[in-house]
């Protein structure tokens, strides 16, 4: 025998139940719209002005190369922070963007790797390098992304900063737009560089940037390094230079 009594219909309860539940169904949607207008406003740093010019990346060849890797390192963060895992982490969200805008993306490392042979690490390095200026070649890309990691003895300096060639008019203008959206989300605002010395920038013959997208010797700065939210802020702004520069009417021609 069941010591719990039959539940009697309750016309008054019922309909304060439904009440309830639209109640609260209408709670949780103004909830879920508060929440999405917070995500579009977190993007608006980023993304609220870009003009709808997603469609000119396509066809495009663009080159992105994860600087470092494999039994060079690059630089060493103040927490060991390698920057060959940062450097990866940025080109492989950029692998993402480009590819979903219709680019052809090619990705000089997609693991932790390096393009030497030599036992002697100054050799393997040169191979290195030679490696990724061939294949770059060999692509015959549009753009050349350099992606690094910055570190420099004074550990107050921080921002990221884009490098170009002097002799290259395109890559100051590639580097200029980059930078542009690369400020809208670091808290030092930095201009765009001219070097000479950077290997890639003097030997490739497309349109070519280095990307150093922070200081790993500021404490910080490599603590932002390695949260995936702030690696997908900078990707998409890197993303927007690009963009943004070729919206601007720049052709991608070779810089002979």
């Amino acid at each position: 025998m069941s010591l719990l009594k039959p539940a009697k219909y309750d016309r008054k309860s019922k309909v304060w139940n439904k009440k309830n539940v639209i109640i609260l169904a209408l709670f949780f949607s103004v909830l879920a719209a508060g929440a999405s207008y917070v995500n579009e406003k977190r993007a608006s740093n980023i993304s609220n002005d870009i003009p709808g010019w997603s469609w000119i990346l396509g066809g495009k060849t663009v080159l992105i190369d994860a600087g470092h890797g494999g039994v060079d390192p690059g630089a060493i963060g103040l927490n060991r922070t390698l920057e060959k895992d940062i450097n990866l982490e940025i080109s492989k969200r950029l692998q993402v963007l480009f590819t979903q805008a219709g680019s052809n993306v090619v990705m000089l490392r997609e693991d932790d790797r390096d393009f030497g042979t030599s036992s002697k690490l100054l050799q393997r390095k040169r191979e290195d390098l030679a490696y990724r200026i061939q294949t770059a070649m060999d692509t015959d890309a549009d753009i050349y992304l350099s992606v690094h990691s910055n570190s420099f003895p004074d550990q107050r300096q921080h921002g990221p900063q884009v490098f170009y060639h002097p002799d290259s008019e395109e890559g100051k203008k590639l580097a200029e737009c980059i930078q542009a959206s690369l400020n809208k989300i670091a808290s030092k605002k930095r201009a765009a560089k001219s070097n000479q010395s950077y290997f890639i920038l003097k030997n490739t013959e497309m349109v070519a940037v280095t990307i150093e997208i922070g200081f790993l010797s500021n404490a910080e700065e490599e603590q932002k390094l390695n949260q995936t939210d702030y690696q997908q802020r900078l990707s998409m702004a890197i993303f927007e230079g690009v963009g943004n520069y070729l919206s601007e009417g720049h052709s991608v021609v070779t810089d002979d």
